[in-house]
């Protein structure tokens, strides 16, 4: 319970709100001294100060409210704010004000497309306050690429998988983004093939994966692939890193000069994959077999209306 605004004040108020020891000194309650936490501000005489001239005054308004400061300096995945927060044992209900730091450098990410890099559950107490300030990289997983297709288009391509999402807010929370939020990139799409029900060509390349932290699997021929043509498989796409999605796989080759779709290339951070092209047709009766399309790109926020910028910063990809 906050100390008043106004009206008498006396330093036995500020012990009851602070705790301390009998008898009770101002020179117990700096700000950063142990008993009062860091930037505690009362009203309307601000800040209470860290050291020097102390004045029973300076608490009008004060509030025993821990700062509890979680910092990420290392890559992390599925970072929980409440699991990490209230395993603090400064943590009290109602009266704490939760910082996150994320280093410059570090990258945040997830572990599958269907969860998030870092959460912020409606768990908190209503009077908790919580701030996100990231400089590094929060980012979805990246969406895996598609299969490239086998012969007389059975199996079909498979269209890249869809980028996972950032960053989710489910209660009031400040961030301030002087580094980038971004949802995964999609995954390629699988090329086609072209070839009669007689005579082979070149499969489909497989779709590179999208951006993410883990970026995306690059997709190879399809396992089902027909055994009797496996040396006309098409290549197979690279992975997504944090910053980029991979490169779709090579058509493959055929020794009638009809060869396979190349794979479509992974989306960037928060963008959607490429399709797959199509396998070359036409000539000799061949028929052309269409490439799968491109998984769409991640969010950076879930739960925008929750959230009060402070920054904006490099945010990339969907919001809602």
């Amino acid at each position: 319970m906050a100390i008043p605004s106004s009206g008498s004040i006396s330093i036995n108020d500020i012990a009851t709100e602070f705790g301390g020891d009998v008898p009770h000194s101002l020179s117990e309650y700096y700000a950063g001294g142990g008993r009062v936490p860091s930037g505690t501000s009362g009203s309307p005489q601000g800040a209470v100060p860290t050291s020097g001239q102390i004045a029973i005054g300076r608490f009008y308004g004060t509030q025993n409210r821990p700062n509890i400061t979680l910092t990420i300096s290392s890559p992390a995945q599925n970072y929980d704010v409440w699991s990490n927060a209230s395993a603090n044992p400064s943590y009290s209900a109602g009266t704490s004000d939760i910082i996150v730091n994320v280093n410059p450098g570090v990258n945040v990410g997830t572990t599958s497309t269907g969860s998030y890099a870092m959460s912020v559950p409606a768990s908190f107490n209503p009077g908790d306050t919580v701030t996100i300030n990231n400089s590094g990289t929060i980012i979805g997983m990246g969406g895996n690429g598609g299969y490239g297709s086998c012969k007389n288009d059975t199996p079909s391509p498979t269209g890249g998988g869809g980028g996972g999402n950032a960053v989710n807010i489910a209660r009031p929370t400040t961030i301030n983004n002087t580094g980038t939020l971004a949802g995964g990139g999609g995954g390629g799409g699988g090329g086609g093939t072209s070839i009669n029900s007689d005579t082979p060509a070149g499969g489909g390349g497989g779709g590179g994966g999208g951006a993410g932290f883990n970026g995306g699997t690059g997709a190879g021929r399809n396992p089902v692939w027909h055994p009797v043509f496996v040396n006309w498989n098409g290549g197979t796409g690279t992975p997504g890193s944090v910053t980029s999605g991979g490169a779709g796989g090579a058509g493959g080759p055929a020794p009638n000069s009809n060869p396979g779709g190349p794979g479509g290339n992974g989306g960037g951070q928060g963008a959607s994959g490429s399709g797959g092209s199509p396998g070359v047709g036409g000539a000799n009766g061949f028929a052309r077999y269409y490439g799968a399309g491109g998984g769409g790109g991640g969010k950076y926020l879930n739960g925008n209306p929750y959230v009060t910028w402070s920054s904006t910063g490099t945010r990339l990809g969907g919001v809602s």
